[in-house]
């Protein structure tokens, strides 16, 4: 049998994914890294809008070199293996400010996450990995927020 892999477009994951966003607070600590709370949701909710394609996004084609981006991609999404600590972002994606309406932040990344229930951003090119099917970005964007919120000990 082949093993399922964890994917934001599976509704019993994406719930759970969203019942574990819930548990955060504006005083929750991270396990790992140089976040703080706010800015991690923060981080979360623009990575979701990135994906869908909410707000104004440059889908240049990717910085990586194609064969560089298809080895990095079926490495990522090939298991449930999760994501390493201190993984690199995308700049556009780095969160300078430390502080501001975190319940806000949160509300509108736990919107993004129920949007994948009727995923469709054909323009979507990731950064990094170029372009990738839905099924692709379901996982990435699972093993992402899994990533953070592990990193905040929910």
């Amino acid at each position: 049998m082949v093993p399922t892999i964890n994917t934001m477009l599976d509704p019993i994951l994406r719930s759970e994914i969203i019942q574990r966003a819930h548990q955060l607070n504006a005083e929750s600590k991270p396990l790992w890294g140089v976040m703080n709370v706010f800015q991690m949701v923060r981080h979360c909710r623009m990575f979701e809008a990135w994906i869908h394609g909410i707000g104004d996004w440059d889908y240049s084609m990717s910085r990586s070199t194609p064969e560089v981006a298809a080895a990095a991609l079926l490495d990522i999404t090939a298991d449930n293996t999760p994501m390493m600590r201190f993984a690199p972002s995308a700049e556009m994606l780095i969160i300078p400010e430390i502080q501001g309406d975190f319940e806000e932040e949160k509300k509108l990344w736990i919107d993004h996450l129920h949007q994948f229930a009727n995923y469709k951003n054909d323009l979507f090119i990731h950064d990094f990995f170029g372009k990738m099917t839905p099924e692709q970005v379901g996982i990435l964007a699972y093993k992402h927020s899994d990533h953070h919120l592990r990193q905040f000990g929910v």
